[in-house]
């Protein structure tokens, strides 16, 4: 007979050993905890301090002088404007050509352009003297505060005086000249200038600001709707300065009768389509029409079929009213 083989109860656990390795790992996870906080805080932190750095790109030495660009722009006025709280920013203006290549189909139209975030008024020349090449209007540049060599630094509140000031400039010279102005704004610059139209409206009790019509190229409806989607692990809403979100609130207030285009590329990567569509719906324009263009990103509308054939149509509408 063989006995069952009955293994022999170890010794009990040690009481203070399970409380200190409880006390380590608790210690462990607490730290982790602590470490993840403070690294959070930290990026939060960053992220609010360099905001503006991560919401606006300029380049801000002065542009070369105009006398040493290429002759094929043709004339070419450098000229400055004083903005209401007294920063002086800088701007260029393209009249409208008289070169035999030239085609005169919209010689009293007047464009305003206020550009997007990057850059200053030096890189879109190209686009300027393409578009009153191809239409034959004129075409005013500005830069806002920071860009381009004009005084101050960028903030939202800046760029909407600035764009009052250059629509105020803008609507005088196409005064002078028996024009319509019609507001080309591209990217955040749809912002900058609807948000100063609708205060200029505001200025003059509903009267005449002198625009006649606005087009919004790759357009937004507020910053804090994209930067709420890109940094979606940040509490944006709290720490963002410049959120840009009465925007769809100003295009609402907007003079009914004014025409007004969104221009949109539907493979947008910065602006996203559906941001560019809601600030179309948000227009009282009773005469607004949405160009969607199927391949278009954000940097390329001017590349895409129909960009040009738009443009001129819009503004046949414009001299018809």
């Amino acid at each position: 007979m063989t006995a069952s083989a009955t293994a022999a109860p170890g010794p009990p656990a040690d009481p203070s050993m399970l409380g200190r390795l409880g006390g380590l790992l608790m210690g462990l996870t607490s730290g982790v905890a602590k470490a993840a906080a403070i690294g959070y805080v930290g990026v939060c932190a960053l992220a609010f301090a360099f905001q503006r750095k991560l919401q606006y790109f300029p380049t801000t030495e002065h542009p070369p002088a105009v006398a040493t660009l290429p002759p094929a722009y043709g004339d070419i006025e450098e000229f400055t404007v004083r903005t209401e709280d007294g920063v002086t920013i800088r701007g260029y203006h393209l009249p409208v050509p008289t070169m035999n290549i030239a085609h005169t189909k919209h010689p009293k139209i007047h464009l305003l352009q206020l550009h997007g975030n990057a850059g200053s008024r030096y890189h879109r020349i190209p686009w300027a003297h393409y578009t009153r090449v191809r239409l034959g209007c004129a075409v005013t540049l500005l830069d806002y505060r920071g860009y381009g060599g004009s005084e101050g630094k960028v903030t939202e509140a800046g760029m909407i005086l600035d764009g009052k000031a250059g629509i105020q400039w803008a609507a005088t010279r196409a005064n002078e000249t028996g024009s319509k102005l019609v507001l080309h704004l591209e990217s955040i610059g749809s912002a900058a200038g609807i948000c100063a139209a609708a205060a200029l409206r505001r200025d003059a009790r509903g009267g005449d600001i002198g625009v006649a019509g606005i087009v919004a190229e790759g357009g937004l409806s507020s910053c804090i709707e994209i930067a709420e989607k890109v940094f979606s692990f940040l509490p944006v809403r709290l720490m963002m300065k410049d959120k840009w979100d009465g925007v769809c609130g100003a295009a609402a207030s907007l003079d009914p009768a004014m025409p007004f285009m969104s221009m949109h590329g539907t493979r947008d990567e910065i602006v996203p389509f559906w941001c560019g569509k809601k600030l179309f719906e948000s227009s009282s324009s009773t005469r607004k029409v949405l160009k969607e263009f199927k391949r278009g990103g954000h940097n390329n509308l001017a590349d895409q079929t129909g960009y040009i054939e738009a443009l001129d149509e819009f503004y046949t509408t414009v001299e018809s009213l």
